[in-house]
């Protein structure tokens, strides 16, 4: 039944989510005009070479040095079960470097866990990533001037953040499950015609965001659960109409702007939305 008590408390959430996520993005801006500068390919030795078809035969234990860098075109790397963990996240270490790369495929059930940087992918095209446990990292998986990009199939846990897209275009991030990203899932700045579908988010502060900057995101059939903060954030509530984005069928509690959730039950249209 609704309440007064019940009213003050939705509100107060919603006024702490977006001053969090006003914050957050300002912090990830930061982040991303840093982060933007290349890793040193000759720096990754936890493994020094890896050619045309890659496969873990064993676990690789990155302690206080970068993991692998991707040295040709058209690799497939499989990590056959096996791991490849870092030092923790504090220490300033990328776990695999995909950069001015073409047609690269990561798989194999494995793990990419406990770097600054999971995976970082750099001015490169075509590149898939399914079927990889990403756990403690502070950001799993980071996409930059890049094209093509497919991220399916994948669990993201206890990350600080799942995925960040930066300069992305023409990319799909689809039927992944995450859970416990503390600050954000899946986050979009200055990309265009990309396509979030079917991901399971659950306990972040900030399940997708996309930037005033980003253009043509299609976020399809999203289900959020254990909510604590902003689930769909379009722009921080800020020129919201002067983006061209499609939401339908997301299932959602708390969005920027308001509108733009789907209970089980009812639609919700928008007129900046396509609820289709």
């Amino acid at each position: 039944m609704f309440t007064l008590e019940n009213c003050i408390l939705g509100t107060f959430a919603f006024v702490f989510a977006l001053f969090f996520v006003q914050w957050y993005v300002e912090l990830e801006l930061e982040i991303a005009s840093g982060q933007n500068a290349n890793p040193d390919a000759s720096l990754f030795t936890c493994d020094s070479y890896v050619g045309k078809f890659y496969t873990l035969n064993e676990s690789l234990d990155c302690d206080y040095e970068n993991g692998i860098a991707i040295n040709t075109n058209n690799t497939v790397i499989n990590l056959n079960d096996s791991s490849i963990l870092g030092s923790g996240y504090l220490n300033p270490y990328t776990g695999i470097l995909i950069s001015n790369k073409e047609n690269v495929t990561l798989t194999g059930n494995g793990i990419v866990g406990h770097f600054q940087i999971g995976v970082y992918i750099n001015n490169s095209k075509n590149v898939d990533i399914s079927v990889v446990n990403f756990t403690g990292n502070e950001i799993s998986i980071y996409a930059a001037n890049s094209s093509g990009i497919l991220i399916d199939d994948n669990p993201f846990y206890t990350n600080t953040v799942g995925i960040k897209f930066y300069a992305i275009g023409d990319s799909v991030i689809s039927n992944n499950t995450f859970d416990s990203n503390d600050i954000s899932s899946i986050s979009l700045f200055g990309s265009h015609d990309n396509l979030i579908n079917d991901n399971l988010i659950s306990s972040s502060l900030n399940g997708i965001f996309v930037d005033t900057k980003s253009t043509n995101t299609s976020l399809n059939s999203n289900h959020f659960t254990r909510s604590f903060g902003v689930d769909i954030n379009i722009g921080n509530g800020g020129k919201f109409n002067e983006i061209d984005n499609s939401l339908s069928n997301n299932t959602c509690s708390i969005s920027i702007p308001e509108t733009l959730c789907r209970q089980p039950d009812t639609t919700i249209n928008n007129p900046y939305i396509s609820n289709r």
